[in-house]
């Protein structure tokens, strides 16, 4: 009878942690995905890993941070630290200082076009860290004379997914609604406002929700919805001249970074998402012939695609924060081995250091670059801010410290 006892007592213990810890109920894993090989344009633009010797730090004191706003006609840059403050950098002399308390953890960010005293900030949680229940996720302005926040979109319409199997697009958005008059009825609060991007009038807002759920938070607490890659991802419009908010996209996997491109018109014709645990990389059109619709500009790209910028030549920018591994690959070809992926602890799940930049055509059509870093001097490169002789990488590390910079690669 004892031996029946002590022999049980594994399997106990093994029921009690696979119950204990299950994922959240909304936590369901697509079906099998395979990701092929690695573009042969990537490979081919492969640049070695020109940071490890040309890359140089600035501001030790800066902590882990996810956004670089730089200000370079007035020798500053605004940075969205994990620490829940906006820093402000000098670039003359290299230092840095905490500038204005955030409502929650800044993400991505953009200046206010035509303005150089306003940003938008996204707010979003962080891990598992706690926050007022009064205090809510979504776009808040920031004025950089007064280092004061002011919140301009954190309720979105109230829509239930469509649940389709490719994501869609909608032009002109799904269910818009004046912001005034939203209710508990009607919306809701935005429950991840992870990037954002700003049109050239600077009256439209389009912010990436990566997945909707209420413990919906960045870092760590996106790990799961990275293992599932379930179609949650949405982009959303806030129209401020008109006091509107309207899907533009849904059923993607993640979105992540927004980068709009403009027609001749100058208004907004595209807009360019990274789905970033799927590593790829699609251009959701707006007006033309193909309004209505999406492409998929990049495939099983080696890392997964963060942040997206443009410089003054009108290149894209893409920081792909983690490598691809192959148990990544084979994991999302075999979905039968998610639930067990989901229930171990974050900590212990293997994660590659190596982190790198891939630099896109003006159309995104061409590779012009891929730097490959091991993630030994900067690590989880979330975004790359080109300047006007450097571009910056921001290191969304939780043990970072510092900004880092290095000069322009060679480009063809």
């Amino acid at each position: 009878m004892k031996s029946w006892l002590a022999g049980s007592i594994p399997v106990i213990v093994i029921a009690v942690w696979w119950f204990g810890s299950a994922p959240a109920a909304h936590t369901v894993s697509a079906p099998a995905h395979f990701i092929g090989a690695v573009p042969a344009a990537v490979t081919a633009a492969d640049q070695g890993d020109l940071i490890k010797g040309q890359a140089t730090r600035m501001a030790p004191e800066l902590p882990g941070h996810d956004e670089v706003l730089l200000q370079e006609d007035l020798g500053r840059a605004y940075v969205s630290a994990r620490d829940g403050w906006v820093w402000r950098v000098d670039l003359h002399n290299g230092t840095a200082e905490r500038f204005a308390k955030a409502p929650l953890s800044p993400t991505g960010a953009r200046l206010v076009p035509g303005n150089p005293h306003e940003a938008y900030f996204c707010m979003a949680r962080l891990d598992d860290q706690q926050y007022p229940d009064s205090v809510n996720p979504g776009i808040y302005k920031l004025d950089l004379r007064s280092a004061r926040f002011t919140p301009v979109a954190l309720r979105v319409p109230l829509l239930p997914s469509l649940g389709s199997a490719e994501g869609v697009v909608h032009v002109p958005p799904r269910g818009t609604l004046k912001l005034a008059v939203m209710t508990d009825a009607n919306s809701r609060p935005v429950q991840f406002c992870n990037d954002l991007d700003v049109s050239a009038d600077g009256q439209r807002l389009y912010m990436s929700e990566p997945y909707p759920w209420p413990d919906a938070a960045a870092g760590t607490g996106a790990v799961s919805e990275a293992i599932s890659l379930a179609r949650n991802g949405r982009l959303w419009l806030f129209d401020l001249q008109a006091g509107t908010a309207g899907l533009v996209a849904e059923d993607f996997v993640f979105v992540d970074g927004v980068l709009l491109e403009n027609g001749e018109d100058g208004k907004e014709s595209a807009v360019l998402i990274s789905e970033t645990p799927k590593f790829r990389l699609s251009r959701l059109h707006l007006s033309g012939p193909k309004a209505g619709t999406s492409t998929l500009l990049w495939d099983a790209l080696p890392g997964m695609p963060d942040g997206l910028d443009r410089d003054a030549q009108g290149r894209v920018w893409v920081a792909l924060i983690k490598s691809r591994s192959p148990l990544m690959t084979w994991m999302h070809a075999n979905p039968w081995i998610k639930p067990l992926m989901l229930r171990i602890p974050q900590s212990l799940l293997p994660v590659d250091k190596s982190t790198s930049i891939l630099l896109l055509s003006s159309d995104a059509g061409r590779v012009l670059a891929y730097i490959n870093h091991d993630g030994l001097q900067v690590s989880d490169l979330s975004v790359v801010v080109p300047g006007l002789q450097r571009i910056y990488l921001s290191s969304f590390d939780k043990n970072n410290h510092g900004l880092v910079s290095m000069p322009y690669p060679p480009l063809p």
